[in-house]
């Protein structure tokens, strides 16, 4: 019965964002609010998302929150440098099982949910790298993208640079494109498929053709 009450309080603060996206840590939540001043559309329509901790439970939590809260799609953007060990690897592959391309409707709010996963491997500072140019070139780790993307664009992954570089314009400015981020990405699923290779790649631009963008 609490619980039952529960949800229907939650009922009441149902967002009028349509959209959330959860990313795994502070990278994306500061990205993705960064486009909000050239696309003033995503500022009313999506959410970003971070979890207090980097962890599959966390993503789950946050899933499961954003259900309840009725947001009709969810968007998870998946860094997968760190999901190559047996135990990281079962535990998401068990996640997007259960996640993924799925619908679930919350029986207290009668709204449904449309659940998408987003994948980048390795991570999305190699998005970031493709607003600058391509690459096919096969990362072991998460230092040899950072790497790359500073032979183009200094970066660095903390909260401090975060704050003092908004990091959409910060690209912009430094010579980057959105528009050239996203069909890079795109490019990297065809040559995936082509080659079939599991490696240098983001689905990233899929999602922002989803958000309209």
């Amino acid at each position: 019965m609490v619980h039952h009450l529960l949800m229907q309080s939650k009922m009441k603060n149902i967002p009028k964002k349509t959209t959330i996206i959860i990313g795994e840590g502070p990278t994306e939540f500061f990205y993705f609010n960064s486009l909000k001043d050239d696309y003033k559309g995503l500022a009313s329509t999506i959410s970003p998302a971070c979890p207090k901790h980097t962890s599959i439970p966390e993503l789950k939590k946050k899933i499961e929150e954003s259900i309840n809260r009725g947001y009709e799609k969810i968007y998870c953007v998946i860094d997968m440098d760190n999901k190559h060990d047996v135990k990281s690897k079962t535990e998401y592959e068990k996640l997007k099982n259960a996640y993924n391309n799925k619908v679930k409707k919350n029986r207290y709010t009668n709204t449904k949910s449309e659940i998408r996963f987003f994948e980048t491997e390795r991570c999305t500072e190699l998005f970031f790298y493709f607003y600058f140019k391509y690459t096919t070139m096969k990362f072991h780790n998460y230092e040899q993208v950072s790497q790359k993307l500073n032979s183009v664009c200094f970066y660095e992954k903390k909260i401090e640079f975060f704050r003092k570089h908004p990091l959409h314009p910060y690209f912009k400015q430094n010579g980057g494109s959105l528009n050239a981020a996203i069909n890079n990405a795109i490019k990297s699923i065809g040559d995936r498929k082509t080659d079939d290779k599991d490696y240098t790649y983001s689905e990233l631009g899929e999602m922002f053709k989803e958000l309209g963008i």
